[in-house]
């Protein structure tokens, strides 16, 4: 079971090429309605061919060049990421560029410059350039190429202070000059600057407005005409497709005026695309992902196919939303995939009972394609990543996805989409750290894989409804809706093997507003015509938590009022509904059962509340569940 809080006030949806080599279009078939898998055909328009562009020591170009595989780089192998003793080494570096290079990488791309001090001064990204410039001193054949990061953010980021997105971190200014002066040391493997990575997305709680990007490829864009070492050098920004598709609220500040002179302004989009992420985060395509009942008779491995065509899928519908905008407004300009990848472990949302979309097969899957995909479009794909990062995502979680998206974990096994270089990595007597010899995952074993692997969610058969039934949650919660913790004080979320809905006051979160949770959409609708709601309900101490004994109330949230306003029966307070372990069906007649007055169904926000507006001296971290939740007329 996952658990995510997010605030009540806004939903988030995630969803989170150089060179052309081909003179034809490429299609695939892409779903009608986003995230159906549907039959429609989309097509990309050929790469436009750029009159300049960085290339390798023998000339050729970088981007868009099947010959020269690019990766997204991280060296840190530590559970924390900061400066001093164990920022990564120059040999540190040597080791993972040796890896690399073995495995047929030759171009990285970094997301920082001078954050990340080590005790001799130098920070992790200058020792990642040396390392590779002593490398070629060593072997003249050795090849390694630098996609050069630099963080943005906006004022406030990181502090408890009130983030100011139309102004920029005074460290920025930092990240830039750093990046001119390893530009300049390193001409010949520093080939491309990216300012900024998801920095003006409106979901990244550090966005900028474009404006900030756009100032600062500029000056990058007349600073690089000052030197013929730097005549060539690329500059770009990484952000995800969204905001190349003119699709972002932040993205579109300014009427589009700052996100069409910063498409004008690079040489090339950098565009990412995470269907993987888009499993859990996007409502639509989080349908889309689970096994039809036309499918539910195939075998794991054909249901697991189908499901990654339409990760495929989605993946080329929104590089070609990108490509329509960027093509508008400046079709000389190339689009690269800057990132996209996929978890191999995740004990949270994309683990089982969740999405059930990371494991190292379907990691290879969709590997595959994207590579298939960018070669024949004339596109670099900077996959990420190459190693597992423990210092990411939950600390307190090793099995969280965000630390396990690379193509070798921690402790040197070689997961399944490189089965094949476990043996050239150990020829050549390459070591990692305490790692002296790789191994295959899974023992090299495919069968042994497999059995650890899970399909996509089934998608269970729903009975009809009620005539004049409004379904709030069934086997899932109605189209377009997930359940929300209010401002970080609850969690909630809905177990999708079994449609049931868990809510979990978080005691130290608890506002002097009190506390809640919804299923909805934040979208009114007019439910006038209906007279009661239904619902099933326990509490469970199966997780070890208490009994809930609190007092809470059960209802529905409207729109109006600044806050909106609130309906509910109470629970616990002696006068009317007690929770148990059992589960039990309480039917709410509207009319009779709500003490307030006035009921104003024509604007329910969220036709499914549990919340407490005080602070109960009484409150624990239980687990409230409910199940089939419906209005009837």
């Amino acid at each position: 079971m996952r658990r995510c809080n997010l605030k009540t006030i806004a939903t988030v949806v995630l969803s989170c090429f150089l060179f052309a080599c081909g003179d034809e279009q490429l299609s695939g078939a892409v779903e009608t309605d986003p995230g159906s898998g549907g039959n429609e055909v989309t097509e990309l328009a050929p790469q436009p061919t750029p009159a300049t562009f960085p290339v390798a020591s023998n000339g050729d170009a970088l981007l868009g060049n099947p010959d020269y595989l690019a990766i997204s780089y991280g060296a840190w192998r530590t559970t924390v990421r900061e400066s001093g003793a164990i920022v990564p080494s120059i040999d540190d570096h040597k080791e993972d560029m040796k890896i690399l290079a073995a495995m047929g990488i030759k171009v990285l791309r970094t997301y920082n410059t001078q954050g990340f001090i080590g005790l001799d001064g130098k920070s992790n990204t200058e020792n990642l350039l040396q390392a590779i410039k002593e490398l070629k001193e060593e072997d003249a054949s050795f090849e390694m190429y630098v996609m050069l990061g630099v963080w943005i953010d906006a004022l406030n980021s990181w502090t408890d202070l009130d983030i100011v997105h139309d102004q920029e971190n005074p460290g920025n200014a930092l990240e830039i000059a750093k990046a001119k002066e390893l530009a300049l040391a390193y001409p010949d493997i520093v080939k491309v600057i990216a300012v900024g990575n998801e920095a003006m997305v409106a979901w990244a709680e550090y966005h900028v407005v474009p404006g900030i990007i756009l100032g600062h490829v500029n000056d990058l864009q007349s600073w690089k005409q000052q030197s013929p070492d730097t005549a060539d050098l690329w500059i770009t920004s990484s952000d995800n497709f969204a905001v190349w598709a003119g699709d972002d609220a932040n993205g579109n500040h300014r009427e589009q005026a700052d996100i069409k002179a910063l498409i004008e302004a690079v040489d090339y989009i950098s565009l990412h695309t995470y269907a993987h992420h888009d499993t859990h985060y996007d409502p639509t395509f989080k349908e889309a992902w689970k096994v039809p009942l036309s499918e539910q008779e195939l075998s794991k491995e054909e249901q697991i196919a189908s499901a990654m065509e339409k990760a495929y899928n989605r993946t080329l519908d929104q590089i070609a939303k990108g490509q329509t905008f960027v093509n508008s407004v400046d079709p000389t300009k190339p689009i690269h995939i800057g990132e996209t990848g996929w978890s191999t472990v995740s004990s949270e949302m994309f683990g089982e009972g969740g999405t059930q979309a990371a494991d190292e097969y379907k990691q290879k899957i969709f590997y595959d394609d994207m590579r298939e995909l960018t070669n024949n479009f004339g596109a670099s794909l900077f996959f990420f990543q190459a190693f597992d990062e423990p210092w990411k995502g939950d600390p307190n979680n090793p099995t969280h996805s965000e630390k396990h998206f690379g193509l070798i974990d921690i402790d040197g096994k070689v997961k399944y989409l490189a089965w094949d270089k476990v043996d050239t990595l150990n020829d050549l007597g390459l070591t990692r750290g305490d790692v002296s010899q790789f191994e295959a995952s899974y023992g090299g074993d495919e069968i042994t894989l497999l059995d650890t692997v899970l399909p996509p969610p089934f998608v269970i058969p729903v009975a009809p409804g009620e005539a004049g039934e409004f379904i709030v949650l069934s086997t899932g919660p109605f189209t377009g809706a997930d359940a929300f913790g209010w401002e970080g004080t609850t969690w909630a979320g809905i177990d999708e093997t079994t449609g049931i809905l868990t809510v979990v006051p978080t005691v130290p979160a608890i506002k002097d507003w009190g506390w809640g949770a919804m299923v909805g959409d934040n979208n009114p609708r007019d439910l006038s015509d209906k007279s009661s709601i239904r619902f099933e309900i326990r509490g469970s101490t199966e997780q070890g938590n208490p009994l809930a004994e609190f007092v809470f109330g059960v209802g529905f949230q409207t729109d109006y009022g600044e806050w909106g306003s609130n309906y509910s029966v109470k629970f616990n307070d002696g006068n009317g509904y007690t929770l148990t372990e059992e589960w039990q069906t309480i039917t709410i007649d509207i009319a009779t059962d709500l003490p307030e007055s006035v009921l104003q169904l024509d604007k329910v926000k969220n036709p499914l509340i549990v919340h407490h507006t005080s602070i109960d001296g009484n409150l624990t971290e239980s687990d409230i569940q409910l199940r089939n939740i419906s209005w009837f007329e």
